[in-house]
């Protein structure tokens, strides 16, 4: 089964193959990070083997969320667009907000470990998160008007973007995944910086909107579902 663009969404060889050869790289990124800023007791080896676990998890994980991407085609798909989401303006820029920031934020949570069995608690409530994720995806798939994605690539943010579109196939929008994530994130990494967390959170909501990627209903949900999922998730 394909998505919407054509292609199948899917993790290929390549990407698995690169994303195990970085895993020494980031695991020596995450040692700098965690001890220089938060002070963080694991030693090099213990971000390798914890770096290779998470390796395993996203690629596992990314599979299921792709799995639904190309099966969520059993319910309605709906549009929750309102008329205030005609004034928001398409700013192709942003999607380095939407994705990179996204990611680096996400790396400063690994780094943030004090042992790896915290470690295991955060994925475990990640994987809580995901599950959640999907079964709206899956059962109440939603969308957004379709000329949000007609738009010409051409320019480094707008061929990126494209890039990022083809691997989803648009019926995944309400509740935001990266709203959901950016708010677990941002409660994780509270404890060590404080309010600054919150920015994350703000940027990627506006980020969310100026790509395109979603309508201001997604935004909402997808905070309140990261919420949710980080009060009830177990922690040390």
């Amino acid at each position: 089964m394909s998505d919407s663009a054509g292609t199948e969404a899917r993790i290929s060889p390549r990407y698995m193959l690169l994303l195990i050869v970085m895993i020494p790289f980031f695991a020596w990124l995450y040692f700098l990070v965690g001890t220089s800023f938060f002070d963080s007791p694991l030693s090099l080896e213990e971000y390798v083997i914890f770096s290779s676990l998470i390796a395993v998890i996203v690629t596992g994980c990314y599979q299921l969320f792709f799995w639904v991407q190309r099966n969520n085609y059993y319910f309605k798909t709906r549009c929750f667009v309102s008329p205030w989401d005609k004034y928001i303006p398409f700013w192709p820029s942003w999607v380095w907000i939407y994705s990179f920031l996204y990611y680096i934020a996400i790396g400063f949570v690994v780094a943030s470990i004090q042992s790896i069995t915290e470690g295991v608690y955060l994925i475990f409530g990640a994987i809580l998160l995901l599950l959640s994720q999907v079964f709206f995806f899956f059962f109440f798939p939603s969308t957004v008007p379709p000329e949000y994605r007609q738009y010409e690539g051409n320019s480094f943010s707008t061929r990126y973007l494209k890039f990022v579109q083809v691997k989803d196939n648009g019926r995944n929008c309400l509740p935001s995944m990266h709203c959901s994530v950016a708010m677990y994130v941002s409660l994780v990494l509270f404890p060590a910086i404080g309010g600054a967390s919150w920015m994350f959170v703000g940027l990627i909501a506006v980020s969310c909107l100026l790509v395109k990627q979603h309508q201001m209903a997604d935004i909402p949900p997808g905070i309140a579902l990261g919420w949710v999922v980080w009060s009830l998730a177990p922690t040390l």
